[in-house]
């Protein structure tokens, strides 16, 4: 069973850390008003797509390093003659909670552009509005200062790990669907960790007040119940 599921030991590392984001904070604010309504929609989209299975619905919602795991997964599933079965849709999830953000500058958040190993950068470490920030900076970097004026240059990505709890859930059945081998089909709430993610350019930062009920940014999720460790930006050698 290596799909990410919600596996309790997972949840109650995130829910016991020290740090979390507090309510009303900068940063909770940030993502309430910046990413509601897409977080919501990647939820129930990931749902949906693994109940299908939609390989592409998943390689659209998910970064591709995560959406490639997934997907290897569903069919490991699927060759052993099981199914991946959802129950409870929900359109709006009814918990949420913010546990972290960090940001990221100098980095891509598609992994695979991210290319170069972890020695060739010089990295600083700080706080932006309150939240950890690492900055990456190629030793033989050429990048004129005014690259930041460039439309096209996001060189933030924010990451926020959130806590979903929903009705919503993804179950396994054997091949005549006359059993549920693994998860449950009742209406209790579910506590699922989600990473998301999205690149910024520096003035999108300051954007904290949003549009709750409107696509922002583009996000995508990068980790689901931290099956591959929080999906680090760089090679791992």
């Amino acid at each position: 069973m290596t799909f990410p599921w919600n596996f309790q030991e997972i949840i109650s590392d995130y829910e016991g850390e020290a740090r979390q984001v507090a309510a009303g904070s900068y940063w909770d604010r940030f993502v309430r008003n910046n990413a509601t309504y897409e977080i919501n929609r990647l939820f129930r989209e990931f749902h949906q797509a693994c109940a299908l299975p939609d390989y592409e619905l998943i390689s659209s919602v998910c970064e591709g390093k995560l959406a490639q795991y997934v997907n290897e997964s569903l069919r490991r599933i699927h060759f052993h003659g099981l199914d991946v079965e959802m129950a409870n849709l929900t359109v709006e999830q009814p918990r949420m909670k913010v546990l972290k953000v960090e940001v990221t500058h100098g980095l891509n958040r598609d992994r695979a552009s991210n290319t170069r190993p972890a020695q060739e950068y010089n990295v600083t470490k700080g706080s932006l509005f309150g939240a950890p920030q690492t900055v990456y900076v190629p030793k033989n970097d050429t990048r004129d200062f005014l690259d930041h004026l460039d439309p096209n240059h996001k060189p933030y990505v924010v990451a926020a790990t959130l806590l979903i709890e929903s009705p919503m859930k993804l179950f396994v059945q054997n091949q005549n669907f006359s059993s549920v081998l693994f998860g449950s089909t009742d209406e209790e709430l579910v506590k699922n960790v989600v990473r998301v993610e999205a690149q910024l350019r520096w003035l999108d930062l300051f954007k904290v007040m949003g549009t709750a009920n409107k696509p922002q940014f583009g996000w995508k999720i990068t980790d689901f119940n931290n099956v591959i460790n929080e999906n680090p930006y760089l090679p791992q050698y």
